[in-house]
């Protein structure tokens, strides 16, 4: 796992100004769902069973899913993509997928706002043309104490190139070419998922606290043990459609991941 990626890919991707905002753009958390599928059976689930969180922006979106196992989170699934939204309805387009047969899935969605409930409703309809259809899936608005919606760094952005150092005094470098990254950070939240040679590597998320150019990003849910996490602290520069972050992170042992990435801008 080349953990220093995850941590510089963790910073960014959110709601870009530029672009025109619908009401779906926020970080929301699945309260529960039904419907039926692929084999003609009716499910539910909710919290006690399953955590999955979803940030949309008014281009991108990324969705990351756990299954509760008592006191403890285990990855599920992951994936991200576009979206597009046409009055009450909306579709979601993967690009990046944990799971294969999330690859090349169609969907056709209607779209609710109730308050802060976000319902939606609709099918995902798979290569092979079985049909999983969501009669409910119900979404709390996740809220924090700290919201940085002018932010200009707000976005969707891709890795361009890394250059990392691990805890164990390796460097590495990574390009565009080995690693497709897609990293989008809202108001309050930021997630990140990315794919090596074409097959899924990492996906994290939570909420963060910027102070100036410094960003201290907090790690929520993840497809790694959070262990492997440790207090983390960054610097970005801006220039243009161009975002270069510097960051440390310092593990419990002491030992330090250090790195270099450049992004651009997803426009």
């Amino acid at each position: 796992m080349k953990l220093s990626l995850c941590l510089s890919l963790l910073f960014f991707i959110v709601v870009s100004h530029a672009v025109a905002q619908h009401p779906l753009v926020g970080a929301w958390e699945m309260v529960s769902i039904r419907g039926i599928n692929a084999a003609g059976e009716k499910f539910s689930d909710d919290t006690t069973h399953i955590r999955e969180v979803k940030i949309i922006t008014p281009t991108h979106y990324v969705l990351i899913a756990h299954d509760v196992e008592g006191d403890s989170l285990v990855f599920n699934r992951c994936y991200a993509g576009t979206i597009q939204v046409q009055g009450t309805k909306f579709t979601e387009t993967p690009t990046l997928s944990s799971v294969s047969i999330y690859d090349n899935v169609k969907t056709d969605f209607n779209w609710k706002i109730d308050g802060d409930k976000f319902i939606q409703s609709g099918t995902f309809t798979r290569p092979d043309g079985k049909k999983i259809i969501l009669e409910q899936l119900l979404f709390q608005r996740i809220k924090t104490t700290q919201s940085y919606a002018n932010n200009p760094t707000n976005g969707v952005w891709k890795l361009l190139s890394s250059n990392y150092t691990t805890a164990d005094g390796v460097s590495h470098k990574d390009t565009h070419e080995q690693v497709d990254a897609l990293q989008i950070i809202a108001p309050t939240h930021w997630m990140y998922v990315s794919m090596r040679d074409k097959k899924f590597e990492h996906a994290m998320g939570g909420s963060y606290i910027k102070q100036g150019n410094k960003y201290y990003p907090k790690l929520d849910f993840a497809s790694f043990p959070k262990k492997l996490w440790g207090k983390t602290e960054m610097t970005e520069k801006l220039e243009g459609n161009k975002l270069t972050i510097e960051g440390v992170s310092v593990l419990d042992d002491g030992k330090k991941f250090t790195w270099t990435d450049v992004y651009e801008r997803v426009k």
